[in-house]
């Protein structure tokens, strides 16, 4: 017993040695204990902390290429990431990405094969196109009908002075916005408890039905690093410690939602191919959906319900938070919200008055981006691994091929040489008219990682961006910020692998 002990301590002294002194990253920069173990790196990302250490370690270190794991390096230079992300569609995911699987299902997002991705990936596509989600802008289409649901909402919120959760009302609206969109289908966030009083709508019971579904879906990432065998094991026992009713409640709403969906879709194509009278048409209005366009490149049913679970959720709650952020940082900035006020109704002047030029809307594209620069809907590594016929330089060092590497927003967003006073919510550092206030920098853009970047970036983030304008805008529009305070002095955010605002709201009250 005594020698099998003395064994075992004997070898791990060698393999931190080995890891300390001997690995091929042993010459990067970074905390021993970090290079020693995993641990380091599994225990803040469980705790959601992942983000803010990486950033004090890249400026206790003074270095943009961090050891952070045994075999994992942390980047905070923007000029790796077009090599990491973009160039030759980008470096491989790692791992990681399996722990996000639905079950025995790959998502588009989380599968590692490129194949498997391009082919669901190019069918869905034209969804996403500029042209096509403008036309659903209008009062009868549907991103804009529901954005004037969510102002009439809050607004009728502001008139009866009801402290009012930001946050859900904002997921309320995404979930809307993506499942009407992509699925053809609204999921009802806006209205399943309007038969609840405005002060009702406000607790627990009125809150979004599928936010304890997101916050579960978000939650289980804090295991994400861990290796697919010992994270499927430690969420098992996870789940059955934490079980909740609630997250059951919310998970059969989602579920029952989805097979209205599929419902619709295999109705839908029943209909089409008895109407064909077995011609071999395959194109149609049939294709146009989610669903649709993956079925009919030869997608399974259940794989398909699977991936409409899966974008509704990737759509929905990042959306929310960075429309929540946004609009959160606008109440307490009076002079950027009668700047933009001022912006936006020039812009309808001129369109009132005949103008045929596309309204440069500079200020509100500016807060957007500031608001997605806070909010990090995703503050951790987004990781890859260094191929074998790479040669990774990064600040005259090397990382070799195997390395897992990536870069995190948290880190590139507050980086201070970038964007000076980097937690200060500050939109005319967008600004390259003059009016900067000195804050602009050349390498702003290319630090800016809301999406992610390359092949592998967020689908629908054209959806996104489109919902963020034309909500700021009308929120704006409407001056329901103005006399409106917020509950608390900053938001707060778990830094787990989609960001997660500690204690799940966003208040204001008037």
């Amino acid at each position: 017993m005594l020698f099998a002990l003395s064994s075992a301590l004997v070898l791990a002294a060698a393999v931190v040695v080995y890891r300390v002194r001997l690995h091929p990253l042993r010459a990067i920069p970074g905390p021993w204990y970090a290079a020693a173990s995993s641990l380091f790196l599994w225990t803040t990302c469980y705790l959601g902390i992942e983000g803010r250490v990486m950033r004090r370690l890249h400026e206790k270190h003074a270095t943009a290429v961090l050891r952070v794991g045994p075999n994992s390096v942390s980047v905070s230079d923007s000029g790796a990431m077009h090599e990491i992300y973009v160039a030759g569609g980008g470096f491989p995911k790692d791992d990681r990405y399996r722990n996000f699987n639905l079950g025995p299902v790959e998502t588009i997002f989380s599968t590692l094969d490129g194949a498997y991705r391009d082919r669901r990936a190019k069918a869905v596509a034209p969804l996403f196109s500029p042209a096509q989600i403008r036309a659903e802008s209008g009062p009868r289409g549907s991103v804009g009908r529901h954005v004037d649901s969510f102002v009439a909402q809050l607004a009728e919120l502001r008139r009866a002075r009801v402290r009012t959760d930001l946050l859900d009302l904002c997921a309320k609206l995404s979930i809307d916005v993506v499942s009407d969109y992509l699925l053809g289908l609204p999921y009802g966030g806006l209205t399943e408890h309007a038969h609840l009083s405005l002060p009702d709508r406000q607790t627990r019971e009125g809150k979004l039905s599928a936010n304890e579904f997101v916050h579960a879906i978000v939650g289980f990432a804090r295991f994400s690093l861990l290796p697919n065998s010992l994270f499927k094991l430690t969420y098992a026992v996870s789940q059955r410690l934490s079980h909740s009713v609630k997250v059951d409640e919310s998970l059969a709403r989602i579920g029952s939602f989805i097979n209205s969906v599929m419902a619709r879709v295999t109705d839908k194509n029943n209909t089409d191919n008895n109407s064909n009278n077995n011609t071999n048409k395959t194109a149609g209005s049939r294709t146009h959906l989610y669903p649709d366009r993956l079925l009919a490149v030869g997608v399974s049913l259940p794989e398909t319900a699977a991936q409409s679970k899966a974008i509704l959720f990737a759509g929905a709650d990042s959306t929310a938070v960075a429309l929540a952020t946004t609009l959160f940082h606008l109440a307490r900035n009076t002079s950027a919200r009668t700047r933009l006020l001022h912006e936006i109704r020039a812009a309808a002047a001129a369109a009132a008055a005949g103008s045929n030029k596309q309204p440069d809307l500079v200020f509100l594209r500016a807060c957007v981006k500031e608001g997605l620069r806070m909010c990090m809907a995703n503050p951790v590594r987004l990781t890859r691994v260094v191929p074998r016929a790479a040669d990774l330089h990064v600040d005259g060092l090397r990382i070799p091929p195997g390395t897992t590497v990536g870069c995190a927003a948290y880190v590139m967003h507050h980086d201070p040489e970038v964007f000076p006073h980097p937690f200060s919510f500050k939109p005319e550092r967008w600004l390259d008219d003059g009016s900067s206030a000195g804050l602009r920098r050349p390498a702003m853009e290319k630090s800016l990682m809301p999406f992610g970047h390359g092949l592998r970036a967020c689908l629908g983030k054209n959806l996104a961006m489109h919902q963020l304008h034309q909500a700021v805008a009308a929120v704006i529009d409407a001056e329901i910020l103005d006399g409106a305070r917020t509950v608390q002095d900053e938001i707060e955010v778990v830094e787990w692998f989609n960001g997660d605002i500690k204690g799940h709201s966003v208040d204001i009250e008037w």
